[in-house]
């Protein structure tokens, strides 16, 4: 399982998308940093969901990061993607599709889309071989994808909804230029995973200090102080 790979390239429609974000940042007569809620990040699932997993997840992108989100109507799992080989579907041709279905106008008003499925995905690793992953994202770029299919393993639907949210904020993080971190902080949502979902189960799902600061001078916003995650009000709501 590998979280976060990213291909550093930047797309016209990553480059516009953030270059709206900083132009909508930059005005003079803003008092104060301008709220983050005036960030849309759109939830896109894909195929089919685990339903039960689909609230906390939209509530841990507000929780942290203060964005708005919308869920899109689900769109089939591109065809382009699927690996017959492993039985699965590779992750950055999911990505490739959500960049197509972007410039197609499908995500209108969304600066970021969050591709959400049940299936497996998988990416090409540095030795050429197809390896299982919880999450991809590509660096810069206004498009990720996670799944819940390794998420379940070992777990309760609590620790499983906690897992699925903690990727996708650390896929988030990529899209909006973090990579993964050079030295491990201590619960870190941009640590590497290794390999392992321990580390995911390890990180407290809150933004360091520096991850924070990144963003916030990225995107010119001022995010949530979160110290530690509200994981009763993500899982249930209340």
């Amino acid at each position: 399982m590998l979280v976060g790979m990213t291909r550093p390239v930047l797309t016209a429609a990553a480059v516009t998308a953030l270059t709206v974000l900083g132009a909508r940042a930059a005005r003079a007569d803003e008092p104060q940093p301008p709220d983050p809620a005036a960030i849309t990040v759109c939830v896109q699932p894909l195929g089919k969901v685990d339903r039960a997993l689909m609230a906390p997840l939209t509530r841990s992108i507000t929780h942290v990061y203060g964005f708005t989100v919308r869920t899109l109507p689900a769109r089939k799992l591109a065809k382009a993607a699927w690996y017959a080989p492993r039985k699965r579907w590779r992750a950055d041709k999911l990505l490739d599709d959500l960049l197509a279905a972007r410039a197609a106008g499908a995500a209108d008003g969304c600066d970021v889309t969050l591709g959400v499925t049940r299936d497996d995905i998988s990416h090409e690793n540095e030795e050429g071989n197809d390896w299982g992953i919880l999450g991809l994202a590509y660096l810069d770029h206004p498009v990720a994808v996670v799944s819940s299919f390794r998420v379940k393993r070992k777990a309760g639907r609590s620790k499983q909804a906690r897992r699925l949210a903690k990727v996708a904020l650390h896929e988030l993080g990529h899209t909006f230029g973090l990579e993964h971190r050079a030295e491990p902080g201590p619960g870190c949502i941009m640590n590497d995973a290794g390999g392992t979902i321990r580390t995911v189960d390890a990180e407290r799902g809150t933004l360091c200090a520096d991850e924070r600061a990144h963003i916030e001078q990225k995107l010119g916003v001022s995010l949530p102080e979160v110290d530690e995650v509200d994981w009763r009000w993500i899982e249930r709501g209340k």
